[in-house]
């Protein structure tokens, strides 16, 4: 049986107004951006940015300390199953990437 790999990541997320979207996330350990409607949906888009980011390249070591939060930030862990987000999109799994 295949153990999945399961990475967690530190994210940042700012309340915006900025068309549609309602919270910007920051994910210090790609220097990237995305942006959610709300705050599941801010989550959801961390955790899709970095499972699509293991299916065309190697992941980051991840950041095991929060970075500081400042007034209008709130800075948190996402977690993201890589081997299920893989079988979602069809990719072969073999073990850890």
């Amino acid at each position: 049986m295949i153990q999945d790999q399961i990475v967690k990541y530190p994210i940042k997320l700012k309340r915006v107004c900025w068309r549609n979207f309602k919270y910007l996330v920051y994910l210090p350990d790609f220097s990237g951006y995305t942006a959610g409607i709300d705050y599941d949906n801010a989550l959801f888009m961390a955790r899709d940015y970095i499972g699509t980011r293991s299916l065309f390249n190697e992941l980051p070591q991840a950041t095991k300390v929060l970075p500081e939060e400042t007034e209008d930030e709130l800075s948190l862990f996402v977690k993201v199953n890589i081997t299920d987000f893989r079988r979602q999109y069809g990719v072969k799994t073999t073990g850890f990437l």
